[in-house]
């Protein structure tokens, strides 16, 4: 054996060394989280494939209504035809990744874009939906309140009574 075939046999045998130990690094046992039952979770990809859905079909609602026109816009009849072109996020008609590249190319929003967005539309949702509850509590409050009739008041009475 050669000086330069053993110095090969030495090469592979770090490398094989060296490959079967990352091997072994790579496999990591998996955790079933199955026995939680109905404490489970559904996995981190579902949970940002509703809200890259939702906040496209957000979107492009408002894009649409913007071109058409308030007056012409109708969400429930958009909603209805959203779902005929894409689905309904438990279909699961696209990959996460086709959902984004169409919202990169309809819209130029990136992931970390689009769920800054479904964030901000749900602290705005919940806002106005404090603010109608508010409403409501004030309206309760005005219809309680006894009327103010036009009827007469003597003041002279009021006047006397009050200290100068």
């Amino acid at each position: 054996m050669t000086n330069a075939d053993a110095a090969k046999s030495e090469t592979l045998i770090k490398e094989t060394t060296m490959a079967a130990n990352k091997s072994t690094k790579a496999q990591a046992a998996t955790v079933d989280d199955s026995t939680m039952e109905q404490f489970k979770i559904e996995s981190f990809d579902v949970r940002k494939y509703n809200t890259i859905f939702y906040s496209i079909r957000d979107l492009y609602g408002r894009e649409s209504q913007r071109q058409l026109g308030s007056d012409n816009f109708d969400w429930k009849a958009f909603k209805l035809q959203f779902e005929i072109c894409f689905g309904r996020p438990e279909d699961c008609r696209y990959t996460t990744e086709q959902l984004l590249n169409f919202a990169k190319y309809k819209f130029n929003m990136s992931l970390e874009d689009l769920l800054a967005y479904n964030r901000k539309s749900w602290e705005l949702r919940k806002r106005r939906e404090q603010q109608y509850a508010d409403m409501e509590q004030i309206n309760s409050v005005i219809q309680h309140t006894p009327e103010i009739t036009n009827s007469h008041v003597d003041c002279s009475q009021m006047l006397e009574q009050q200290p100068y």
